[in-house]
């Protein structure tokens, strides 16, 4: 946002600029100077416009980028509304297993941010586990600040502390399924070197 706001400022005095030289100094008219100064305006904002990426790839150039942005888009949003959720929870336990949630959904989103290819094959993730963490933890602060104490209020906190056991689960194991090809290869890579080694008379200590 800063970038794009920047962006617009540098055009827009260029073009103020340019229309100040060509109507004050070249003497070209207002009309004309001000159709010069908007074309000015428009290549500026095309040049200094920040080129959306993912994975170091710009946006565009990319097959259903727009998709992929705005998957991750929504990934980024329900990680920012755990990570807030998480800051306000007082009950030690429930504190500890949303930190657990928002540090596994960041390293998540930082994989998929460097592997845009890899963001479909997490909409399991975005679209159902992320989003219901972020859902249950909002609903759960809502619950906390009304200060309710009842045997209804206790069951459901009490609950929402299971779930949460439950969902730390999933995320770990959404997040190992989406690095199962590096996993496989890293495997691969280790056999190959033990087969290799033996080969060679290299024996593995024991």
């Amino acid at each position: 946002m800063k970038k794009e706001i920047g962006s617009i400022f540098t055009s827009l005095l260029g073009a103020v600029l340019f229309f100040a030289i060509a109507w004050q100094i070249l003497g070209l008219g207002w009309i004309v100077s001000v159709i010069l100064a908007a074309g000015v305006y428009g290549g500026l904002t095309l040049f200094t416009k920040p080129k959306r990426q993912l994975g170091g790839i710009d946006v565009e150039e990319i097959p259903g980028g727009q998709a992929l942005e705005q998957k991750l888009a929504e990934a980024r949003a329900d990680f920012k509304s755990i990570g807030s959720s998480m800051e306000s929870i007082e009950d030690p336990q429930m504190k500890l297993e949303s930190r657990r949630l928002h540090e596994t959904a960041g390293r998540i989103l930082k994989y998929l941010e460097d592997h845009p290819e890899k963001i479909m094959t997490a909409r399991r993730f975005i679209d159902y586990y992320q989003d219901t963490a972020s859902k249950l933890l909002e609903k759960y602060v809502k619950l906390q600040k009304t200060g309710l104490s009842t045997k209804e209020a206790d069951r459901l906190k009490g609950q929402t502390r299971q779930a949460l056991l439950v969902l730390n689960r999933a995320f770990a194991g959404q997040f190992e399924k989406l690095m199962q090809n590096e996993l496989m290869d890293m495997d691969a890579d280790i056999r190959l070197l033990k087969q290799t080694m033996k080969a060679e008379g290299y024996e593995e200590d024991d």
